[in-house]
């Protein structure tokens, strides 16, 4: 059941006064139990997590973003009732009140073009972390109008700030030490992109006519009917990725859903080089009897030109090929390894690049997406990889497409896909971008 609508608060200093009142509140959990008891246990990080989830939600913006974000690509890191807690934020039903809707459409599109939009649902059709989206009809036509929440633009650094002090206080109190500074810094990198729908429409407009196969659907933007905080897009039907996963669909469906999206990325990153780098459930419906994936949200779109495509398929070919000291020749040679490290560091590069090459390689075919063992080897060696780099800085293009395929992963192991590689492999080894 729906949440009831508040208003989003706008103001920096009102939401970073709920977010810090928050985090005090998580602190004083994990003291209490580490007196009382020495450890923390899992009943208390539940707690601490919910305490979190509730204030993000309440806060939508920036913040929302980054939690959710943290539910994926550290998901391997943390307790899985945490993760389950954190995942909450992705089916988030809360929603501002129709009258603020009402005020920022009439305010982005004036009286006359507001009173075209009839039909418009009171209660949104969806909730995301920077928005909202609403059903109407434009001149009979069903629509999507997708409204930002007031002060997200504004927020940004200040939301991120706060929930990055809270995030590093946990991890000290529970003696851990984690990097998180590159992920924050992509996070602002891109919502401060996705906070203008205007460069969203240009992205939805350009993959739209880049991607021609019909097993994927763009929605059309309605330029007339779009603004910098709103987007108004033709309207697409499908069932939500985790409503449809709640179905238990048979292997069969579950191996055309996994080629899909498997599909998806190459095109993206190799072909096109117009990458949806937000692997957000949410911005994705599926229409099973047809076996169409539709793709609804561009705001993180980046796009990545033909020499680092060639640059990128190369390095995939020789990893593929399990030929790592090429591979990492290549790697130096782009600056994307620095020529200085040591032998250790390019030693640990290679035994990660092993792990990643078992993917495709023919010996462990079919792959099992739900293969939690490989998965924490994976993670364990790109950790103690990048720990070990001395001179090289995390690059910040690739940071994007690792969170692209981070979330795709995670998708097809949530379903348990099992999928024989070998096309795939076939498909990129044939790939020539010239």
């Amino acid at each position: 059941m729906a949440k009831v609508g508040k208003k989003i608060p706008q103001s920096m200093i009102g939401r970073a006064g709920r977010m810090l009142l928050s985090g005090a509140k998580v602190v004083a959990m994990e003291a209490a139990d580490r007196l009382s008891s020495g450890e923390t246990p899992i009943a208390t990080r539940i707690k601490q997590t919910q305490e979190l989830v509730s204030t993000i939600g309440q806060l939508k913006g920036a913040a929302m973003k980054a939690a959710q974000l943290l539910s994926i690509e550290f998901s391997e890191m943390l307790p899985p009732e945490v993760v389950a807690v954190l995942r909450q934020l992705h089916d988030d039903s809360s929603f501002m009140p129709f009258d603020q809707v009402r005020y920022i459409l009439g305010r982005q599109l004036g009286a006359e073009k507001l009173s075209r939009l009839e039909q418009l649902t009171p209660e949104p059709i969806a909730a995301a972390s920077i928005g909202q989206v609403h059903r109407a009809l434009l001149d009979g036509r069903p629509v999507a109008v997708k409204i930002q929440y007031p002060g997200v633009g504004k927020s940004i650094d200040a939301d991120l700030n706060v929930l990055k002090r809270m995030v590093l206080l946990i991890l000290q109190i529970q003696g851990k030490k984690v990097d998180f500074e590159p992920f924050f810094k992509a996070v602002v990198a891109s919502l401060k992109r996705e906070a203008d729908y205007r460069i969203e429409a240009n992205s939805m407009e350009q993959y739209k006519a880049l991607l021609v196969n019909p097993a994927y659907r763009v929605p059309e933007v309605i330029r007339e009917f779009s603004s910098e905080q709103v987007l108004t897009l033709s309207f697409e039907s499908g069932i939500r990725i985790s409503d449809w996963l709640k179905s238990k669909p048979d292997p069969e469906q579950t191996r055309h859903f996994a080629r899909l999206v498997l599909g998806l990325v190459i095109e993206e990153m190799l072909i096109n080089g117009l990458v949806q780098t937000d692997p957000n459930f949410g911005n994705f419906l599926y229409l099973p009897k047809e076996g169409v994936l539709v793709l609804l949200d561009f705001g993180a779109t980046h796009s990545y030109s033909l020499q680092q495509r060639r640059d990128l398929l190369r390095i995939i070919k020789l990893v593929m090929a399990k030929r790592h000291t090429d591979a990492v020749k290549a790697c130096q040679d782009l600056g994307l390894v620095h020529p200085a490290e040591s032998e250790e560091s390019v030693g640990l590069l290679v035994e990660c690049m092993d792990l990643l090459a078992q993917l495709m390689h023919p010996e462990y075919q079919p792959f099992q997406y739900r293969n939690d063992a490989w998965l924490k080897e994976v993670r364990t060696s790109a950790t103690r990889a990048g720990q070990s780099f001395a001179h090289t800085p995390p690059p910040t293009d690739l940071a994007f497409l690792g969170r692209k395929l981070g979330g795709m992963f995670h998708m097809l192991k949530d379903f348990e896909a099992v999928v024989d590689m070998t096309e795939f492999r076939s498909r990129i080894e044939q790939l020539d971008l010239g």
